[in-house]
């Protein structure tokens, strides 16, 4: 098992995360790497400080523990060096393995599943996305409700423990069900509300600016419409689709809406949870892909979106490729990615550059004929 130092003590009022990662063979070894890296991302938005990260090479999975009973040893003798509050799975465990490892290791565990629902969970401003996030979580956490006691009667709070709080959780299967379907009433009225609302928009060109977290779409948003669309360093810091109109000389207009971000692995039941708020990008015209230009994974992560876009059936819709964050880039790497992707549009939203090409694109789409 491969071991990252990667942080002195954490800092006070956060908690002391190991991450743990299982590959199979050599040839998965660096996708691992990359999703290891990833998850420290997305622990750091939850709150949590990455004390150390560990890869362990195995053939075949364990189905009690995923990494074998000795390894999870191992994993409890650094655990206990290292002071660690939380063991966090690049994976999705299912409850007898969380319960198994949390059994050896004394500490609690969660899978990335769970650390990406919390998330959610902690940027959930409007009702809509609190309501969509709960669902989530509790159709992920039904399942494992058989032999999870000690899981779902936790006081306090901590990564993967925020949503629909205890109290819910220590109810019984059918009671959650029922709450399930009241969240997905609730949910079909929002989506019948926002339906009437985009009918009486139907003369004006609709297009979604959709990529992956933190790859710039509330940043494009506010660079070519104004807005002041909250934007931040941090994974899903838009969880609400957000509409403005788009000015595009001489006097026409449109609507760009900000999307949620998408990412590898998401979890399905969020994605369908979310049907109300991706609705936008199936009513679109046109969408903008916005890329990060400096991802090290950017083709990996175009690949994310663009499978994301299969699942919720919007993959033959027409879309531009913007490669955003350009000015970070050294000249040799702009013009590299320039020959990979000579249909690719690249630009700054924070620096403005490449804005004013991007809205003659719109214009000859839209208008032009």
């Amino acid at each position: 098992m491969s071991r990252k130092r990667l942080l002195e003590p954490a800092e006070n009022g956060k908690e002391r995360v190991l991450l743990v990662a299982v590959v199979d063979s050599r040839t998965a070894r660096w996708r691992v790497i990359q999703s290891l890296e990833e998850l420290t991302s997305l622990t750091i938005t939850a709150g949590g400080e990455v004390v150390e990260s560990l890869m362990q090479m195995r053939r075949r999975f364990d189905p009690a523990t995923l990494l074998g009973g000795g390894k999870a040893r191992e994993l409890a003798k650094i655990s206990q060096e290292l002071d660690i509050d939380l063991v966090i799975f690049d994976a999705e465990l299912s409850a007898a393995q969380i319960r198994n490892v949390e059994d050896i290791v004394g500490v609690r565990v969660v899978d990335r599943t769970t650390l990406i629902l919390d998330i959610f969970s902690k940027h959930a401003r409007t009702k809509e996305s609190k309501l969509q996030v709960e669902l989530a979580q509790l159709e992920y956490r039904l399942p494992r409700l058989v032999g999870m006691g000690s899981e779902f009667s936790r006081l306090g709070g901590g990564i993967g423990t925020r949503g629909p709080g205890e109290k819910k959780l220590e109810v019984d299967r059918r009671r959650i069900k029922q709450r399930i379907a009241t969240l997905k009433r609730m949910l079909q009225k929002i989506e019948h509300s926002k339906k009437v609302q985009r009918k009486r928009r139907v003369n004006m060109p609709k297009i979604a600016v959709v990529g992956y977290t933190n790859a710039g779409k509330s940043s494009l948003v506010n660079a070519l419409t104004r807005a002041k669309l909250v934007t931040s360093d941090q994974l899903f810091s838009t969880l609400d689709s957000n509409t403005k109109v788009l000015f595009v000389p001489p006097r026409h207009k449109m609507l760009i809406s900000d999307t949620v971000g998408f990412l590898k692995d998401l979890p399905h039941n969020l994605i369908a949870s979310f049907h109300a708020t991706l609705a936008e990008v199936l009513e679109a015209d046109i969408l903008i892909h916005i890329v990060d230009a400096t991802a090290e994974d950017l083709e990996a992560k175009i690949a994310t979106v663009e499978d994301v876009l299969a699942e919720i059936h919007a993959e033959a819709k027409t879309s531009v490729l913007v490669f955003n964050k350009i000015d970070r880039l050294f000249d040799e790497e702009k013009d590299r990615c320039k020959r990979k992707f000579p249909r690719a549009l690249f630009v700054s939203a924070t620096k403005g550059f490449g804005l004013d090409a991007l809205r003659e694109n719109l214009y000859e789409y839209f208008f032009a004929q």
